[in-house]
């Protein structure tokens, strides 16, 4: 029996021609560091450069490469952060701006958060939605590039994101998949920019690097 201490994490990579499932582990006394305890794959001709065209080929592709991480980590999977690709995927900068009420003017985590959730605030047509939303810089009383403004001082918290959306009529193709596979999708994120958080640093991120995921129907 594995250990309850133990926190699991699990990932969904739905290729074009290929679908991909991880479980990782955080060990208690380990936090921030994840070893892999499984995975699976499957061939996926259900779809085209990144959209689902037949959903029941793309639920069979799931059922199998999740049976075959569940088999691998001896591990249950519900649900799994899911990767999106498609030519639908397009991102947006955006700013937002809240005023810091605590009487001691320290900016805490929910201040954080609630200066990118303002960010978020944006007129979107009715068939797209947020699936992700990527501070890059902070502004507090007018001084810029900060990366993390929690402990400050200050009246005026501004963020610079970006913003990544995605064409809704994808998503719900994508969700009816996972429904068909009795796996729930608890987040989303874009292939390329899960790639980009899985093998670049800090330094290499805020330097500026191209990262090329090249996949066999769509490239981010």
């Amino acid at each position: 029996m594995r250990d309850q201490s133990q926190t699991n994490y699990f990932g969904l990579d739905i290729g074009t021609c290929t679908v991909r499932c991880v479980v990782g582990v955080m060990q208690a006394n380990e936090e921030g560091k994840i070893s892999i305890i499984g995975h699976g794959s499957a061939p996926n001709l259900g779809m085209r450069k990144g959209v689902v065209v037949h959903a029941d080929d793309v639920a069979e592709a799931v059922r199998q490469a999740v049976t075959e991480a569940e088999r691998v980590s001896g591990v249950h999977i519900k649900s799994a952060t899911v990767n999106v690709n498609g030519p639908h995927i397009t991102g947006i900068n955006s700013r937002g701006v809240i005023a810091i009420s605590a009487a001691n003017r320290e900016i805490s985590d929910d201040d954080r958060l609630r200066v990118e959730e303002a960010a978020t605030i944006i007129q979107l047509p009715p068939n797209r939605e947020i699936i992700q939303v990527f501070a890059k810089n902070y502004r507090l009383d007018g001084q810029d590039n900060i990366k993390d403004p929690v402990g400050m001082h200050g009246v005026r918290l501004e963020v610079d994101t970006h913003i990544v959306t995605a064409a809704t009529p994808s998503l719900r193709a994508l969700d009816m998949v996972l429904e068909k596979a009795e796996v729930i999708a608890q987040n989303h994120t874009v292939a390329g920019l899960a790639a980009a958080e899985a093998v670049l640093n800090r330094q290499q991120k805020e330097s500026g690097t191209l990262l090329l995921d090249i996949g066999a129907g769509t490239t981010n």
